[in-house]
């Protein structure tokens, strides 16, 4: 499905630019403590905005690949026959799990926007890192919406045993 593919592209940018950006600013920061006896200041905050943005957008990229996790202690007990609708009814409830996520982060968002709260010390805006938290997090509600009403389209999970 185009969107699913356009929203999967958005986050492997994401990631990999979040995980550049953590590795160079760490790198940089213990090369900096190595040669010259002091840090990069901010870099380990800079750091950690790169490792929250690709924590955050690496769940959708794990879900598309089939590689999330569900508990299958109950499996045993019902019918093979619920197979689809099982499915199709765990989709939904993830999905409307990460719309509710989504929400309490956005109001989070909203206030710390109302408070003009800032990083300590990057100064940058609260509410932007947060607001990288609510897109993610409404992709995913997006993604396992779009999983509950097509199937067809959600990765089958592998199963290691």
């Amino acid at each position: 499905m185009r969107m699913l593919r356009w929203m999967s592209r958005i986050e492997k940018a994401l990631c990999a630019g979040g995980f550049l950006v953590m590795s160079l600013a760490l790198v940089a920061d213990v090369a900096s403590r190595l040669t010259l006896g002091y840090g990069i200041v901010g870099a380990p905050q800079l750091g950690l905005v790169g490792m929250l943005v690709t924590a955050m957008f690496g769940v959708g990229l794990a879900a598309d690949a089939g590689e999330h996790f569900r508990p299958r202690v109950l499996d045993k007990y019902r019918p093979a026959t619920w197979e689809g609708a099982m499915g199709r009814i765990g989709h939904a409830l993830t999905s409307v799990f990460f719309v509710v996520l989504a929400g309490v982060a956005a109001y989070v968002a909203w206030e710390s926007w109302l408070l003009d709260d800032v990083t300590s010390l990057l100064r940058w805006p609260v509410w932007l890192l947060q607001g990288a938290i609510v897109i993610a997090l409404a992709f995913n509600a997006v993604r396992y919406a779009v999983f509950s009403g097509r199937p067809d389209v959600a990765p089958s999970q592998r199963v290691d045993e």
